[in-house]
């Protein structure tokens, strides 16, 4: 089978994705036996610019609620047995009860990757995404117990022209809203409420330490109206919580640790509980013993007329995968990947989503498959031989470069036998 690679000639033949499944690592109760107070939700302004949602969490519902103290009673409808996390003494607010233990969840970029005005239905298509962090740490300690990443998407139509005013509403029904696919109260819910909570981890400690670019990132971020800079740290996040939601292992965060320190030190009280109290501490980050380390190679835009109106756009990528042992500077996993995405665009109609959008959507098709497929040997598989992902009006392959099978395993391998599990 010939392999694909990035700016070369491409040709057809994949095999589909199959579902992620945990077949060799062995379920672990977790053990967090004291209950656990909520401290609420927070922006990490250190981190990128998060304007809507800076907006969003000074709004109010159409009861009155904020976005704290809307997750406030999703938190208190969550059934945390599974994890054995107690949160209903101090969220019912049990003055017998004392804790050590806190939760909060740290925003840390928000994108905004498409308003696209349908002019027959006279509606806009909005695409937007949310990443950060679920933390759970022990306050006297001042200790990281788990980190989690946390992802929310979003991708409904509204009445009416783009309006850059609607997008604080459509943040905080995505961080809120229990009934929308991919929200963060869903994912509180349905996921975030089934992490591996513990005291205790074996395994080692992963982050990703660093994001580099090939020179052809800055000419290709030029061209495409990006700062190669801020597309850096976008992807130094999103690699963040790709890996851990999709090992369903905690992650150290990706950030300068001052400038978690300084946030979490500056807005972390203790007060007595409400939707919008918090919890006060300074929370220095472990060291990473496995570094993941994202270089990416660049990425091109290929257009074809194919109609006065129309064009179809091939857009190809790739980037490589480091895993790296902190202590001796070993390489225990060194994988390049491609990913090409195919659409069309009709630019007199304003039927376009930006190009810049397009980019970072193809990466994060791309990393979400590279790190499931740690876990899942089936997505390993398909992804080695290649993987189609098919949606309306468009489509992606993303691809393992290696021809050296062997290779490709071995390297996986290593990296799940090093995972961090519950003790």
């Amino acid at each position: 089978m010939k392999r694909r690679h990035f700016l070369s000639g491409l040709t057809g033949g994949v095999i589909a994705t199959a579902t992620t499944q945990h077949h060799w690592l062995k379920p672990a109760q977790a053990r967090l036996r004291q209950p656990v107070t909520w401290g609420g939700a927070y922006l990490q302004d250190e981190a990128m610019s998060m304007p809507h949602l800076s907006r969003a969490i000074a709004m109010r519902n159409a009861s009155g609620q904020s976005i704290n103290q809307v997750l406030f009673e999703t938190i208190r409808g969550i059934n945390w047995s599974e994890t054995d996390i107690d949160l209903a003494a101090l969220v019912d607010q049990d003055s017998s009860t004392t804790t050590e233990l806190g939760m909060v969840l740290v925003f840390a970029a928000e994108q905004t990757l498409g308003q696209i005005y349908f002019p027959d239905k006279r509606e806009t298509k909005y695409i937007a995404r949310l990443v950060g962090y679920n933390m759970v740490y022990n306050v006297q300690k001042r200790q990281i117990i788990g980190n989690f990443g946390i992802r929310g998407r979003y991708f409904d139509a509204l009445p009416g022209k783009p309006d850059n005013n609607a997008l604080p509403d459509i943040y905080f029904d995505l961080v809120t809203n229990q009934n929308r696919e991919g929200s963060i109260a869903r994912l509180m819910t349905e996921k975030i409420s089934k992490y591996p909570y513990s005291n205790r981890y074996g395994g080692k400690r992963f982050k990703v330490t660093s994001v580099e670019t090939k020179p052809l990132v800055a000419t290709a971020a030029e061209q495409t109206g990006m700062s190669a800079d801020i597309f850096k740290e976008q992807i130094g996040y999103l690699s963040t919580v790709c890996f851990s939601e999709q090992t369903a292992v905690p992650v150290i965060p990706y950030t300068k640790t001052a400038a978690l320190n300084t946030k979490l030190a500056q807005e972390m009280r203790i007060t007595a509980f409400d939707g919008d109290s918090a919890l006060n501490t300074t929370l220095p980050l472990p060291d990473a013993e496995i570094g993941i380390n994202i270089i990416l190679d660049g990425w091109n835009f290929n257009v074809t007329p194919t109609t006065d109106q129309r064009n179809q756009v091939s857009l190809t990528m790739s980037l490589t995968v480091v895993f790296t042992s902190q202590d001796n500077g070993k390489i225990i996993f060194n994988q390049q990947f491609f990913a090409q995405k195919d659409f069309y665009e009709i630019p007199k109609a304003n039927y376009i989503m930006s190009r810049d959008a397009r980019v970072y959507i193809l990466h994060e098709e791309c990393i979400d498959k590279i790190f499931a497929s740690i876990t899942s040997p089936s997505t390993r598989s398909a992804l080695y031989e290649g993987i189609d992902l098919i949606q309306p009006s468009e489509a992606s392959f993303v691809q393992a470069v290696t021809d050296d099978k062997a290779g490709y395993q071995r390297d996986y391998n290593t990296v799940a036998e090093y995972l961090p599990y519950p003790m």
